[in-house]
């Protein structure tokens, strides 16, 4: 048959589409989990005695923190904890003192006698649910205060640490660790705030039963055992369906932002991905579903099983009471108020198991936040108070770095000066110490031998916020920052801000057309993913951040690769404004495009951490077995 014939059938005939090849099935996403997880497996490790021993510490750290932020709210949580136990203690007594009359055969004369015990009853449970509704309130109050101070603290200690210290092997686990331990924390005062209340309710019960009498205490027990050793075997099941499904669910959140944000849609319709990651999302899903599912047998099991035992044994206690009360060991009312007593203990109890294994649990991960805290307070180099000013040349004696738990230097002792008024070209392959000689340069990290100087002035000794108030940097990687296009320029400036100045910052970078066209001009928020906001191309970026270190008019201007996502003619604009600039200030660009280097009053080649050449480009290019000339030939290759 020819494709004529195939493709138009005789008159009459219906017309076949071509069948479609079948889509291929996308293969099965790998089952993942995180092993390296600090606190896998913790509850179903820990013993009780291990639980026993962590809830303690728990509350103690959950209670310090809470006092450190408001002192007035943790005192009214505790006093009202304190009052309601206290409360539950008085009703107990006073059905105790009702029972005898309200058992006698006269109900009227009865009820005449019992009705100052039952109002005191009645009084006691209202001043308990009252002391609990304004505990509650307290800790409304006072969530938002820790949840505040804890990320408040954790943010400034990261903005603050040593840049070394996020070099050490593990930080970056640590640090997330503790991110867990301050968003929990808010969940411990809760949780702390319960499980107090059930060790104080517990408490009031025995108390007042073994008053009544000694063998009430056990009566008690026997009732409330099975229901708590069922509370413990019921979150060691939840828990481990919670760790089965953790990394799945990790996985799950970090591709589902991965599938729905703007930045890749492109990507991913155009080169059809999306039948495969629908699919691998949907595969996520059913694995979360099936393994929580999978745990709804046990949980059920276990749970019957312990109300079935509790209902044994509660009907043991109610058969020990009738025969103390029938054989004359015990009266009527008191077995009445240990009935009573029961049903509040074991309330209480359940509280205290469910909420002790999620303090355990949470517990670990305060713990990691203090933890953490206190590392990189004590990571913090101890730096001087000198301040400095402006430089009039920047010097290098010998200066080294070696990364911390490495062997090799990052950059071997180095001697330079740079002077005011030139503009420096560093120049070197990937992993020559480019941005590792930067950091010693602007103070952002100390050498681990030799000196660096402002003046006669070393690093070592100079309060660092008085050093970067002198310093412009444009990194390899600039913030995109979710704020208007006026802070974008001004960031990092604390004195007033005037248009004409920011305008003229943007106009430098040739920037001024492009934020003219926006909807709002300087008031636009940079930021497409909120509602209002407006995106900038990579090349706009950078010529923001440039704009950014030229408003700060610094004394020395660093520039990583700052025209790596720029067009032609945005590179020279910014080249030639460094060079206009220069007279009053140090000038580095770090730079892999030779032919920027060209504008450079000297050129420093980096190799393997150590300095290589230095001078004039003209010169080191011209210079036999040179890199620089090797390099420039590569790229005149290209």
């Amino acid at each position: 048959m020819s494709d004529t014939t195939a493709r138009f059938p005789a008159d009459g005939a219906a017309a076949v589409p071509p069948a479609r090849p079948a889509a291929p099935q996308p293969s099965v996403p790998h089952d993942l989990d995180f092993h390296g997880r600090k606190h896998r497996r913790a509850m179903d490790d820990a013993s009780l005695a291990d639980m026993a021993r962590r809830i303690p510490t728990a509350l103690v750290q959950t209670a310090r923190l809470a006092w450190s932020v408001d002192r007035r709210m943790t005192l009214t949580i505790l006093v009202c904890q304190v009052l309601s136990g206290l409360g539950t203690a008085a009703m107990l007594t006073a059905v105790a003192e009702a029972m005898p009359h309200l058992a006698t055969s006269d109900a009227r004369t009865g009820l005449g006698k019992a009705w100052p015990a039952l109002v005191v009853a009645v009084v006691a449970m209202a001043l308990g649910a009252g002391m609990w509704i304004l505990a509650d309130w307290a800790t409304r109050r006072l969530n938002p205060r820790i949840a505040s101070a804890v990320d408040l603290t954790l943010v400034d200690l990261h903005m603050k640490a040593e840049l070394s210290a996020y070099d050490t092997e593990g930080f970056t686990d640590r640090s997330r660790a503790a991110e867990i331990g301050a968003l929990r924390a808010v969940d411990l005062a809760d949780d702390a705030k319960t499980l107090t209340n059930g060790l104080v309710q517990l408490v009031s019960a025995a108390t007042v039963l073994t008053s009544l009498h000694p063998l009430l205490l056990g009566v008690l027990l026997l009732s409330v055992i099975p229901r708590g050793m069922g509370g413990v075997i019921a979150a060691r099941i939840d828990y481990r369906v919670h760790d089965r499904t953790i990394s799945a669910r990790n996985v799950r959140g970090m591709m589902r932002w991965w599938v729905t944000t703007p930045d890749l849609a492109d990507e991913l319709r155009a080169n059809g991905m999306r039948p495969y990651l629908h699919s691998w999302y949907r595969v996520m899903c059913d694995r979360v579903e099936g393994r929580e599912l999978q745990g709804a047998r046990p949980y059920l099991l276990v749970t019957l099983l312990a109300a079935s035992l509790a209902g044994v044994f509660t009907l043991g206690m109610w058969a020990a009471l009738a025969a103390l009360a029938l054989s004359g060991a015990m009266s009527t009312a008191i077995a009445g108020t240990a009935i009573v007593a029961s049903q509040t203990a074991g309330r209480a109890l359940n509280s205290i198991i469910r909420y002790g294994a999620v303090m355990f649990h949470h517990g670990l991960y305060l713990h990691d936040y203090h933890e953490f805290t206190e590392e990189v307070r004590s990571m913090a180099a101890a730096r001087g108070t000198a301040q400095v000013g402006a430089p009039q040349r920047i010097r290098l004696r010998e200066a080294a770095f070696t990364y911390p738990d490495k062997d090799t230097p990052a950059l071997h002792p180095i001697t330079l000066t740079l002077n005011r008024g030139e503009v420096v070209a560093l120049v070197g392959e990937n992993g020559a110490g480019k941005s590792t000689l930067i950091r010693l340069l602007t103070g952002l990290t100390l050498p681990t031998g030799g000196t660096v100087c402002w003046d006669d002035t070393d690093l070592a000794t100079a309060d660092p916020e008085s050093v970067w108030r002198h310093v412009g940097l444009v990194p390899q990687k600039n913030g995109h920052w979710p704020l208007r296009a006026r802070e974008n320029i001004t960031l990092g400036q604390p004195r007033e801000h005037t248009d004409d100045r920011i305008w003229d910052a943007a106009e430098r970078v040739g920037m001024t057309r492009a934020l003219r066209k926006l909807p709002d001009q300087l008031d636009t928020l940079l930021a497409r993913s909120v509602w209002g906001g407006h995106e900038l191309s990579g090349g706009q970026w950078q010529r923001l951040a440039c704009a950014r270190a030229l408003y700060r008019e610094p004394a020395v201007l660093i520039l990583d690769e700052p025209t790596s996502q720029m067009d032609a003619r945005g590179e020279h604009l910014i080249f030639r404004e460094l060079r206009a600039m220069a007279p009053g200030r140090i000038t580095v660009v770090v730079t892999h495009r030779l032919d920027s280097a060209r504008m450079a009053d000297r050129v420093i080649v980096l190799d393997r951490g150590r300095l290589r050449e230095e001078g004039t480009f003209d010169a080191l290019v011209a210079a036999e077995d040179g890199l620089l000339r090797e390099l420039n030939a590569l790229a005149q290759d290209r």
